[in-house]
């Protein structure tokens, strides 16, 4: 059987697990990608980078991690269709085949 010592780091295994999955996400504190009809009309995380490259309409500010996931930090506005959605939809469309 299980010995005290084991049920104690059983024990404390389930709070790290706990605590951990309760820490607040990034995309919880940063903002929510904007409402507007532009931003309404993307469907991919690349279209952002059309506006927000340097040199582009909105470039990103420097600080800005240099990425090209937006929508893992920034949730979508308007309970539309999630980017994590939209990606998961994309890859199970691409990785069907044509018979």
């Amino acid at each position: 059987m299980f010995k005290k010592a084991d049920w104690i780091f059983v024990a404390l295994a389930v709070l790290v697990v706990v605590g951990v999955s309760l820490l607040p996400s990034p995309r919880d504190q940063n903002p929510p990608v904007p409402g507007t009809p532009d931003h309404r009309a993307l469907t991919v995380e690349q279209d952002c980078l059309h506006c927000h490259l340097a040199g582009g309409v909105r470039p990103l500010p420097a600080r800005h991690p240099k990425r090209q996931d937006c929508f893992r930090c920034h949730r979508r506005m308007g309970g539309g269709v999630s980017g994590d959605r939209i990606n998961g939809i994309m890859k199970g469309v691409a990785g069907q085949g044509m018979g």
